[in-house]
C-alpha cells in the first residue's frame, strides 16, 4: 500500500510545475514512470494526476502512445489554472496555516474542526487521517489530537536541524548505500533546470519540492529503513513549514549548488565526503534560516505565490 500519500491535485501542480521548469513543449512525452521516481510514489497516483490534466486540458492522451503536453507552459501555468483545490485539501491547507499563525492550540478534535471550519465530518476525519500519515498530529487522549513536533519555532528548528545532522549523514555512511543512476539523474536535471531560471520569477514550490525531494532520494537509497523513514518524515514536515512559513531565496540557490556537489560525491563513490558535505548543508541552511520568533510566521520570509 503506498505509506506516502499525496493528493492527485498536488502531484498534478507538480508535474506541471516540472514540465515548465524543463522547458516543455506541445507534444512532449510525459511518462509515468520517470514521474513515479522523481515523486517518490507509485504509478497509481500519478495516472491519477495524468487524468486530471488530461480532462482539463493541459495534457492530452492517446492509446498505445500515452500522455503528452497538449499546449504550451508559460510562468502563469505553475498553479495548473483548472485543477480544482478538493474541499480536503482546503481544509489541510487551512489547518496549516491556522497552526503556523499561531491560531490553534497543541491540542484539537475533530468537533472543534468542524465547528472552526464548518465542514462535514467525514471530511476532517480524512484530514487528520492524512495529517497523522505526514507526522502532523498524534492521538491523544479520548478523542483529541494533538500536534507533533514541527519546524514552526526557533527552537524547533534548531531541535530539526541538530538530528538531521546526525541521520542525514549516517544514511550515506550506511553500509549498503545503493545509489539509484535514474532517480540521482532525474534530481540532478530538475535542480539544473531551476538554477537557470529566475528564482525571483519561478513558483517557488517548485523550488521546495525539488529540494525535498532530493532528500527523499537520498533517504530512498540507504538500506537502514529506520533512518530512511526518520529523513522522510523530517523532510516531509518541513516541506510543509516551508510551504506556510516562507523560504530564504537567496539561501535557495546555494543550497541546489550543495545538493549537486552531495550528488556529485555520491557519484564517484566517495560516500564519507558526501556525508561530510550533507552535514555543511544542513548547518549552513541553520545558519541563514529567516528569522523567527518564539512561534508562527518568519516575519521577514516572502509569502509563496498560489
Amino acid at each position: 500500500m503506498e505509506r506516502r500519500r499525496k493528493s492527485h491535485t498536488e502531484l498534478a501542480r507538480r508535474i506541471v510545475e516540472l514540465l515548465r521548469v524543463e522547458g516543455a513543449e506541445p507534444g512532449t512525452k510525459v511518462a509515468e514512470q520517470r514521474l513515479a521516481d522523481s515523486f517518490g510514489v507509485s504509478r497509481t497516483p500519478i495516472r491519477a494526476a495524468l487524468r486530471l490534466l488530461t480532462e482539463t486540458g493541459i495534457l492530452s492522451y492517446a492509446p498505445r502512445q500515452g500522455y503528452s503536453l497538449a499546449r504550451p507552459l508559460d510562468s502563469a501555468s505553475a498553479d495548473a489554472p483548472g485543477l480544482p483545490a478538493s474541499e480536503e485539501d482546503q481544509l489541510f491547507q487551512a489547518i496549516l496555516r491556522d497552526r503556523f499563525a499561531n491560531r490553534l492550540g497543541d491540542t484539537l478534535s475533530v468537533n472543534d474542526l468542524m465547528q472552526r471550519y464548518g465542514t462535514a465530518r467525514t471530511t476532517v476525519m480524512h484530514v487528520v487521517a492524512r495529517m497523522s500519515e505526514d507526522g502532523l498530529l498524534e492521538r491523544g487522549h479520548g478523542q483529541h489530537w494533538r500536534f507533533g513536533p514541527a519546524p514552526d519555532s526557533l527552537s524547533a528548528m534548531e531541535e530539526s536541524a541538530r538530528f538531521r545532522e546526525l541521520i542525514e549523514p549516517a544514511a550515506l555512511r550506511e553500509p549498503g548505500f545503493l545509489p539509484d543512476a535514474a532517480l540521482f539523474s532525474d534530481i540532478r536535471r530538475r535542480h539544473q533546470a531551476l538554477l537557470t531560471d529566475d528564482i525571483l520569477q519561478t513558483e517557488m514550490r517548485a523550488w521546495i519540492d525539488a529540494g525535498a525531494d532530493f532528500h527523499d532520494a537520498l533517504a530512498a537509497c540507504c538500506a537502514n529503513r529506520f533512518l530512511a523513514r526518520a529523513i522522510r518524515q523530517q523532510t516531509r514536515l518541513r516541506r510543509l513549514s516551508t510551504y506556510h512559513g516562507g523560504a530564504n531565496r537567496r539561501r535557495m540557490r546555494d543550497a541546489f549548488h550543495e545538493h549537486l556537489a552531495i550528488l556529485d560525491a555520491v557519484e564517484a563513490g566517495d560516500t564519507d565526503h558526501a556525508a561530510d558535505l550533507m552535514l555543511r548543508h544542513i548547518r549552513a541552511a541553520q545558519d541563514q534560516r529567516p528569522r523567527v520568533s518564539n512561534r508562527g510566521v518568519p516575519p521577514i520570509a516572502r509569502p509563496i505565490r498560489r
